[in-house]
């Protein structure tokens, strides 16, 4: 199968230049592509026998180099041994449906001639080509090369200062120590920026002549380099060696420095470390190293992505909502694109992510909410004082209370002079939040009031009726609320009562939204019916527009991106926290005495534009309930 890449189409021909390229398919460099990072900007110094500039592949992917093999530098960097050509192709020959495709396919090649055409190199030719590549800004050195004795490290010294990233053939003599230069991989002062390469074959089993990692197994990695075609002359063959598999490390390396161009060279080493297959032995191991390279696996993240939140902090990016008043102002957030965030992982590397997903969905109603709803109200003047579980707003006449449906309530009433009535109520719910409430009323006559309330309302775990954690939280919202309520008793057994509700919340700041002072309303009315078919029994019809938002904004300050150096960019958006629709809900409930210690409940709802979202599908629930005291 192709990798993904909108810029080349599957044609029969790009599909033989697929499979003649094995080594890309086996790193899983094909995710790379998908994202459309090629090697990109990525200057590849190729210190070897040269270059063939004739190959058609190789086009327009090479730079200017330097011949170090006669008395005196000089630009004929022509390849006449074909080695340098071959490892070249494997970093960087175009992708062109023609031949095969290097893994950086678009990376620069810089082509510094430290080898003779028959194949005979000296150590102080390949000192002078690295520091040179160091000096013209190669980010990447491949050296296909090596010998069996150590050499002066002074110019591998030179260029990792330089901030230059080596990846260095182990050799093929089937040794259990790599070769000359790559041995310096674990050296100190290589600073985690020389990578060993030993060589397996298409079955990740380690080719019999490659040498192994050794003590540079911590800055070891293997890749393909069985019969490997790639370009050779004006054409192409077939070659094997650890030669062959470091230029699929480097051309994995310059992917990733592609895609992230701040990195510097010991993180872009480091990620290919901690990403790479485990092979062998579990572990880092004297074989295979850290394992085989993964391009798939090295363009994810590593570690925990946190994000830069409001203040500079940094905040593990997570978000999850349930819901509330606030929530319509996050799907408009969402819409507008203001909840698309970077985070950065445990290298620094910036990765986007869409918290739109995590805004909640109205969800359906539950069986317990249903009954809560609908409670039937207690005949006016019956209670003094009471202790009752369900519904707040049927303790405190205050609508914005109707989110509190499973809450326990104490309640009572003072009765003061001239029909004034004063009735102070607390209610607490779990985990939800708890309310104390004030009532004032006037008997109008024996069996209707009217009256006033005030409520101080602390949410335990949320935001105006919805509970948001990680990036979407916003501490404990107190909304204060006063309220005009009135009950009346028209009728043996008939009770009415209604209220409006208006709520203030003062303004609150997460890691990524924050909130202007907010005014919220709510209002409810019920009807109940006493005594319908037996005596006990009670039916209740409720309407409610549960608490919206009706003035404040919401405001996103979040991390968009990176610049040229890596620094988190920060941007802020804000949106209002006015709805677009209106959730109205009306309800039906009949509870019915079976005997002392059973009732049977049936409960009914009708929820229109749910969660306030204009067009959200009405939402239609029943549920029928028998308890029974053991």
């Amino acid at each position: 199968m192709l990798p993904a890449d909108p810029s080349h189409a599957q044609t029969a021909a790009a599909q033989n230049e697929l499979n003649t390229s094995k080594a890309v398919l086996q790193i899983g460099a094909s995710t790379a592509y998908g994202l459309k990072y090629t090697g990109t900007g990525v200057k590849i110094a190729v210190l070897d026998t040269g270059v063939n500039a004739g190959n058609r592949d190789l086009g327009g992917r090479l730079l200017a180099g330097r011949n170090f093999t006669l008395g005196s530098p000089n630009t004929n960097v022509a390849d006449g041994n074909g080695h340098g050509t071959h490892v070249a192709g494997l970093i960087a020959a175009n992708r062109n449906s023609v031949g095969m495709f290097g893994v950086a396919y678009s990376a620069q090649i810089l082509p510094v001639k430290v080898i003779a055409n028959n194949g005979a190199g000296a150590s102080v030719w390949v000192d002078a080509g690295l520091r040179w590549a160091a000096d013209q800004g190669a980010f990447l050195a491949n050296l296909s090369l090596g010998g069996s004795a150590a050499t002066n490290p002074a110019a591998m010294q030179y260029a990792v200062g330089k901030g230059m990233l080596i990846v260095a053939a182990a050799g093929n003599s089937g040794q259990a120590q790599p070769g000359w230069p790559a041995r310096y991989a674990g050296q100190a002062w290589a600073k985690g920026q020389v990578i060993n390469v030993v060589a397996v074959d298409s079955a990740n089993r380690i080719a019999s002549w490659s040498n192994c990692a050794g003590d540079a197994m911590y800055f070891t990695l293997a890749a393909p380099g069985v019969s490997l075609t790639s370009t050779y002359g004006t054409g192409y063959a077939a070659m094997s060696g650890t030669s062959m598999a470091t230029p699929v490390v480097t051309g994995a390396a310059a992917l990733i420095k592609s895609r992230w161009t701040y990195l510097n060279a010991k993180d872009v080493a480091g990620i290919l470390f901690v990403t790479a297959t485990d092979l062998g032995a579990a572990g880092v191991d004297p074989v295979f190293g850290r394992g085989l390279v993964n391009v798939d696996r090295a363009m994810k993240p590593v570690g925990e992505v946190a994000t830069v939140a409001y203040g500079g902090r940094k905040v593990p990016i997570y978000a999850t909502s349930t819901g509330g008043a606030v929530n319509s102002a996050l799907q408009t957030a969402a819409g507008v694109g203001l909840l698309k965030v970077s985070g950065l992982d445990a290298f620094g590397r910036d990765f986007a992510f869409d918290l739109g997903g995590a805004v909640a969905r109205p969800r359906p109603l539950l069986a317990d909410e249903l009954f809560a709803f609908a409670q039937p109200e207690q005949r006016v003047g019956d209670r003094r004082f009471s202790v009752a579980l369900g519904n707040a707003f049927a303790s405190a006449p205050v609508a914005h209370l109707g989110f509190m449906e499973n809450a326990s309530s104490v309640t009572g009433r003072i009765a003061l002079a001239g029909g004034w009535t004063l009735a102070p109520t607390l209610a607490a719910q779990a985990e939800k939040a708890s309310a104390t409430s004030m009532a004032l009323s006037h008997a109008l006559t024996e069996r209707s009031e009217l009256g006033v309330a005030t409520t101080q309302m602390s949410e335990h775990n949320g935001y105006l009726g919805g509970s948001n954690t990680g990036l979407f939280g916003l501490g404990r919202a107190t909304t204060t609320a006063v309220a005009l309520f009135g009950r009346a008793q028209p009728a043996p057994g008939t009770v009415l009562s209604a209220s409006v509700s208006l709520g203030t919340t003062p303004g609150a700041q997460g890691a990524l939204l924050g909130t202007s002072a907010v005014a919220s309303h709510a209002l409810r009315a019920t009807w109940t019916q006493h005594d319908v078919l037996r005596e006990g029994d009670a039916l209740t019809v409720a309407f409610e527009q549960p608490m919206r938002v009706h003035g404040g904004t919401l405001t996103v300050t979040r991390m968009t991106g990176v610049d040229e150096a890596g620094a988190p960019v920060m941007a802020s958006g804000s949106v209002p926290m006015t709805p677009d629709g209106r959730e109205l809900r009306l309800g039906f409930g009949y509870q019915m005495p079976l005997d002392r210690r059973s009732t049977l409940q049936l409960s009914a709802m009708l929820r229109h534009e749910p969660g306030h979202i204009a067009g959200a599908p009405m939402q239609a629930a029943a549920a029928l309930r028998y308890q029974s005291r053991f």
